[in-house]
């Protein structure tokens, strides 16, 4: 009894663990998605200001803006987002 107890238990949690292996790393970046933004030239990549942006992270973010000279996803290593507007530097398209 105890043989197919523990069997059962090995299967069930074999079973829950199954979908975690498909599931990506999580990383520490974040997201934003903007409605309107500017593109300018920097040194080390360019810089995004962009208004109407809803999202979070700092650091290694993804930016998606729709349009404005920013217009498409890019890559950035910094990001700082207050009400509503974002300021990202050392971007790249994406």
């Amino acid at each position: 009894m105890h043989l197919a107890r523990w069997l059962t238990l090995t299967l069930a949690a074999a079973a829950l663990a199954g979908p975690l292996a498909s599931v990506p790393s999580a990383r520490a970046a974040g997201s934003y998605s903007c409605f309107f933004g500017n593109r300018t030239a920097a040194q080390g990549g360019y810089e995004i200001s962009a208004q109407s942006c809803d999202g979070t992270g700092y650091a290694d973010v993804v930016v998606t803006v729709l349009s404005g000279s920013a217009a498409g996803s890019h890559r950035c290593r910094t990001a700082f987002s207050w009400n509503g507007f974002l300021s990202a530097s050392g971007c790249t398209q994406q």
